[in-house]
């Protein structure tokens, strides 16, 4: 048992991390013109700015705060906050550029005639996460002599159909709206509705101005939203009182700057695969919390794959739920660069611990058993329209115990075992498998029985999935593996299991089978299932059987599927040693899914999910 960790450890190649500073023709995108569906903002491909606490959408009409959900079980999705940024210049511009800085995670919108020149900033404060604020800075074109007044069009709202609010305070410092959600998630979790605070500065009706003998002017507009009146009115005061605009822009910068320095990709000879790196990254840390802030700790509430700045609409944007996608796809490239942030994505598992014994037993299991979709209770807040993923796609529990064994290969954070209930995550979740199994007396084996596998078209459910039997495999095996450091005793049936688990095989072939019956030559998936076998999950398997796998079940995969299929089969023939067909599939992954001119990754090249709203 001394080697418990050698076991477990998962393969990690090192990469060279540079300042993000040092290429800066690939961490900016600007456009003269916002995208449009005719006359409406496009807004599935507007960039977004947050920091993990609270994001929007630029120009959009809502605010979105980490946690605050409204809506019972499957109709939860996040609560819309009214957004207090979403105002517009009314000039006639002989020129205007709309740019996001991935290197700062800051969106610039400039406009400039002959009389003045407007430069408003917005960001999502990384010093104080609570803090949503506009920099604006008006410089004068037109010689000293005359008053420039610039009109700003304001969508102020103060009403929203998720959050019953109410005006408790206006004047010229500011507005404060103190809200409740109307609906609750789950009455055993959440007795009532969540609240909400939000400080905001209002707008001079006459516009901004600048006097007749200055030259420039900087106007600081500040929103402070938070579940706590307090700490929202703090960070509040904090930028309105105590600091000026240009401290607070800068201290924002340095902090980003940090973030970057921690860790980052640099691509040689391809500045196009750079900007699409370093957008991916920007997006996935704009949904999460800061490395450095001065802001209290707060519970984290999951990385959804809709992001922090979607899922205000039922059914549309994932709605902020969190699933397979947080633990599968996104946490490991957070974990490479940002160990302490992968950390939080699994602190939000733990935290709904107890959910999860609810779950296991609700359905006569023991364990944890985690939602397949989970927003802020950790019960399963699947859409009534998808109730085979709520009853039988399992395998999200063997996912998130798959990313604690990544964790722990990574890091060796034996604390996080010990007393961060890291140890009983992984044990719990291995209960549960342990108690899903079911033994065949005909064939002296176990099976997982009535499971969706990865590949969702095999509805309503399957018997014997092989990625699901191989993440409960792991997630027994990690159980034991630690329990050098845990103490934890290890029944001996758990290992009975490991050894005698049921795992789909054509021997004719030579290729897994994706579940109990499958048929190789006329079915269609509708991604990579099996091909996960070989990465990320690294099941013992030869080569020649590696290669079977990829040639058999590329060319049943639908071509509409999502972008995560084809970097896996990059991988995979890149394991192969077929270079040409792994780049291939390689630049499949991103080319079709990625929009002008923010880079917007969308997970579908037609997709399904996001929406095109109306804007006031």
């Amino acid at each position: 048992m001394l080697f418990c960790l050698f076991i477990i450890s998962s393969i990690f190649i090192p990469i060279q991390t540079i300042s993000i500073e040092d290429s800066n023709s690939t961490t900016t995108f600007s456009t003269d013109k916002l995208p449009r569906v005719g006359p409406l903002l496009d807004f599935r491909i507007l960039p977004y700015i947050g920091n993990g606490h609270i994001a929007t959408v630029v120009y959009s009409d809502f605010i979105y705060m980490s946690g605050l959900y409204n809506g019972e079980n499957g109709t939860s999705h996040r609560a819309r906050i009214p957004s207090t940024v979403n105002w517009e210049f009314i000039i006639i511009s002989k020129s205007s550029l709309y740019t996001l800085n991935v290197s700062s995670g800051i969106f610039i919108e400039t406009h400039e005639n002959h009389e003045v020149r407007i430069e408003r900033r917005i960001f999502a404060s990384q010093e104080y996460t609570e803090l949503l604020v506009t920099h604006v800075v008006l410089i004068r074109k037109a010689p000293k002599g005359r008053k420039i007044v610039v009109p700003v069009k304001v969508h102020e709202q103060t009403t929203s159909i998720d959050i019953n609010f109410t005006v408790a305070a206006r004047n010229p410092q500011y507005v404060l709206l103190v809200g409740k959600t109307r609906e609750i998630e789950n009455n055993q979790f959440q007795p009532e509705g969540l609240p909400v605070f939000v400080y905001y500065t209002p707008l001079p009706h006459k516009g901004l101005e600048l006097d007749h003998d200055e030259t420039n002017r900087t106007y600081l507009f500040v929103t402070s939203i938070d579940s706590n009146q307090s700490i929202a009115k703090q960070s509040f005061d904090y930028v309105t009182i105590e600091q000026q605009p240009d401290v607070i822009l800068s201290s924002h910068i340095s902090r980003w700057n940090n973030v970057w320095s921690n860790g980052h990709i640099e691509i040689q000879g391809d500045d196009e695969l750079q900007r699409q790196i370093n957008s991916a990254f920007y997006y996935i840390l704009s949904s999460l919390p800061p490395l450095l802030t001065k802001s209290e700790p707060k519970q984290f509430y999951g990385l959804s794959p809709g992001t922090l700045s979607w899922g205000g609409r039922e059914g549309e944007d994932y709605a902020g739920h969190s699933f397979w996608d947080t633990e599968t796809w996104m946490f490991p490239s957070v974990l490479l660069f940002y160990p302490t942030l992968a950390k939080e994505i699994l602190s939000y598992r733990i935290a709904l611990r107890d959910s999860a014994v609810y779950n296991a037993r609700l359905f006569g299991y023991e364990g944890w058993r985690f939602p397949w979709e989970s927003a802020r209770t950790g019960v399963d807040v699947t859409p009534d329209c998808c109730p085979t993923g709520r009853l039988y796609e399992i395998h999200i529990t063997g996912d998130i115990s798959f990313a604690a064994r990544q964790y722990i290969s990574a890091t060796y954070n034996q604390d996080w075992l010990l007393n961060e209930f890291g140890g009983e995550l992984i044990y719990e979740t291995a209960r549960f498998w342990s108690s899903r199994v079911i033994y065949n007396n005909e064939t002296k084996q176990y099976g997982i029985l009535t499971v969706l596998p990865p590949d969702e078209d095999a509805q309503p459910f399957k018997n014997n999935s092989v990625y699901t039997n191989v993440i409960a495999s792991l997630s027994i095996q990690l159980a034991h593996n630690i329990s050098c450091i845990t103490n934890k005793t290890i029944p001996p049936q758990w290992l009975d299991i490991v050894s005698n688990l049921y795992f789909p095989f054509d021997n004719s072939t030579k290729t897994y089978l994706e579940y109990e019956g499958f048929d190789l030559k006329h079915t269609i998936i509708k991604q990579a299932d099996v091909a996960l076998l070989g990465f990320p999950l690294m099941w013992s398997m030869n080569d020649e059987v590696r290669q079977n796998d990829l040639l058999a079940y590329e060319p049943l995969t639908r071509t509409d599927g999502p972008a995560m299929t084809w970097s896996m089969y990059s991988i995979g023939f890149t394991e192969l040693g077929d270079f040409d067909k792994a780049g291939q599939f390689f630049r499949r992954s991103y080319e079709s899914y990625v929009r002008p001119p923010f880079n917007i990754l969308l997970f579908f090249v037609a997709h399904p999910i996001i929406r095109i709203t109306s804007v006031n």
